[in-house]
């Protein structure tokens, strides 16, 4: 059951994945940092839809890393926003 929960996680996760980076190369967007907090949000998503019964330690560690790096990401575009 664990094994199959996880499976299904990472096919939606590849799934929304490639569908987010197609739009944003059709939308000709060229900053990486909108892909990495696309790839983040979908990750989230993802995880919270269909969140595996068993979590490690490496899968909470992975969590507040992602989080970290988002919350990097959206203050660095918040303070180009009011500053520019």
């Amino acid at each position: 059951m664990v094994q199959k929960r996880l499976s299904l996680l990472i096919i939606v996760y590849t799934l929304l994945v490639v569908i987010s980076a197609i739009s944003l190369y059709v939308l000709g967007e060229k900053r990486i940092d909108v892909y990495v907090s696309l790839n983040i949000l979908t990750y989230y998503v993802s995880y919270a839809t269909l969140r595996p019964t068993f979590t490690t330690r490496a899968v909470k560690f992975l969590n507040i890393a992602l989080f970290v790096i988002f919350a990097i990401i959206v203050s660095f575009r918040i303070y180009e926003v009011l500053t520019s």
